[in-house]
């Protein structure tokens, strides 16, 4: 049971690291990049539960 709850746990912390880096960009400017990068761990988090849901 706790290696099913895996992927949904690691995409909620994969969650909290986007937000903690989204939050740590600068308020003077947007960069797309930065952007992009806070976005990384969770979209990579939401690849594997989304392979881990396919079997």
């Amino acid at each position: 049971m706790a290696l099913r709850r895996m992927p949904l746990l690691l995409l909620v912390l994969a969650s909290l690291i986007s937000l903690a880096a989204f939050n740590a960009i600068p308020d003077q400017g947007l960069h797309p990049l930065a952007w992009m990068a806070s976005l990384l761990p969770l979209q990579l988090a939401a690849l594997l539960w989304g392979l881990s849901r396919q079997r």
